[in-house]
């Protein structure tokens, strides 16, 4: 083995004084300069096979991770030169902080070409044994996935193990929502707040915190025939402050409804903020014309907005309340009354239906047992004369019954929708406090 010649391109081998061996072979070139792949071993025929091993890879069109970069010098290269610009300021941010505190720590030694799903599942085991939350555990697997997902699509690996390794179980965290007695009760305590308006929007819309401070007029028309608001801005807390942002992903930005009390709330709204432009003058800053702003005119805090709502929940004498179990709340009470699952998914803006099951699933008993009610109508037509002939007429699909009684909106609108609503976004607050002429 030691006298053997070799080939062009086979890379070349020697012996360093401490014993070691190491080979080198060249990979090409890229930007004007030869790429370089050097290997170690304690004998020169280990030295020989991760040679050609790495000469194979390369011709496979996989260019293995240089042997001594480690996942540590790797994620450092990720946060530097590939995640800026592909998510907003604070979540590269959080991910800054998953890298340093979480990912590095336990596995930022190991060498990235070395990095098997058993030390993703490792890394998992320790932060359990630091206490770390199971949703800490799964942003940390998940910032992990996405930086490693780089060094696939590059060839440093062949595959990526934090995508294979199995992600800590979640468990079903069943939210606490307001009653609609307590949810009256909040609005009776809010009424003339100053920003009245917005803790309206945040229970009756289920408007995120920056989805709130976000609005502007421009997204509100209230003198339509059918009053709409747009959402499809926020406020953040970012780097330079708070900003100004579009939402990133289009089920977050949704068309919805308004019911007159929310109408009339925002109208309110509107007159004091003209009353507070002009005590201004000259001072008004204009925020972007947004609908929630200081006395002049300028951004919201988030921070303060959100321990504003505690502090008015305990006056009502409910206890403590958070805005984001106001937005838990509005959900809550729309299934209660009725509104189908995925009107109420596209009315919080989530990413899927699937989402707002997980959620809330556990609030749909009453719909289960309507859907068990029906099938006994129609398995036991004694109960309600006509079933056995409706459910027929749906399950054969007859056309020539079709044929005799042509469609209508009177004969196949469900009961309790009006026409300007079936198909359409549900008019979230309509359903709520339609119900509860009080509120």
């Amino acid at each position: 083995m030691v006298g053997r010649r070799r080939g062009h391109g086979e890379g070349s081998i020697y012996r360093r004084s401490d014993g070691a061996w190491v080979g080198a072979v060249h990979l090409g070139s890229e930007g004007g300069r030869r790429r370089r792949r050097v290997v170690y071993g304690k004998t020169q025929a280990e030295v020989w096979a991760r040679l050609r091993e790495a000469q194979r890879q390369f011709e496979g069109g996989h260019d293995p991770a240089p042997e001594r970069l480690t996942v540590e010098q790797f994620l450092g290269d990720w946060l530097e030169r590939v995640l800026p610009g592909t998510v907003n300021e604070r979540s590269e941010d959080t991910y800054r902080g998953v890298v340093r505190l979480y990912i590095v720590p336990t596995i930022g030694s190991i060498r990235l070409a070395k990095l098997v799903p058993s030390d993703v599942s490792r890394m998992l085991v320790a932060l359990e044994r630091r206490g770390l939350a199971a949703e800490t555990r799964r942003q940390a697997r998940a910032v992990l996935r996405r930086a490693l997902r780089i060094a696939e699509q590059d060839g440093l690996i062949p595959r990526n193990p934090a995508a294979i390794a199995d992600g800590p179980r979640i468990p079903r965290r069943e939210g606490r929502t307001l009653t609609p007695d307590e949810a009256r009760r909040f609005l009776e305590a809010i009424e003339g707040e100053r920003l009245e308006a917005a803790y309206v929007l945040a229970l009756a819309l289920g408007l995120r915190r920056g989805e709130v401070l976000g609005l502007s007029w421009h997204d509100v028309d209230l003198d339509a025939e059918a009053p709409v608001l747009v959402v499809r801005r926020q406020v953040n807390r970012g780097r330079r402050g708070l900003e100004l942002s579009e939402l990133k992903t289009s089920s977050s930005r949704r068309t919805l409804y308004l019911s007159d009390p929310v109408v009339q709330v925002l109208r309110r709204r509107r007159l004091q903020q003209r009353k507070e432009q002009l005590a201004a003058g000259p001072l008004w800053m204009d925020r972007d014309d947004l609908v929630f702003t200081s006395p002049l005119g300028g951004f919201l805090d988030t921070t303060a907005f959100g321990k504003s709502v505690p502090r008015l929940a305990e006056r009502a004498g409910l206890g403590h309340w958070t805005l984001h179990e106001l937005r838990h709340s509005c959900a809550s009470l729309l299934l209660a009354m009725g509104v189908p699952l995925e009107v109420v998914s596209e009315t919080l803006g989530h990413a899927s239906i699937r989402m707002t099951k997980d959620v809330y699933g556990h609030l749909l008993a009453p719909s289960r047992m309507q859907a068990a009610e029906a099938m006994r109508r129609a398995l036991w037509a004694d109960a309600e004369p006509g079933a056995d002939r409706l459910a027929t007429n749906l399950a054969t699909n007859d056309e020539s019954s079709r044929a005799r009684k042509p469609l209508t909106w009177g004969n196949v609108r469900p009961g309790g929708f009006e026409p300007p609503t079936c198909g359409l976004r549900v008019r979230c607050s309509a359903v709520e406090l339609e119900a509860h002429p009080g509120v």
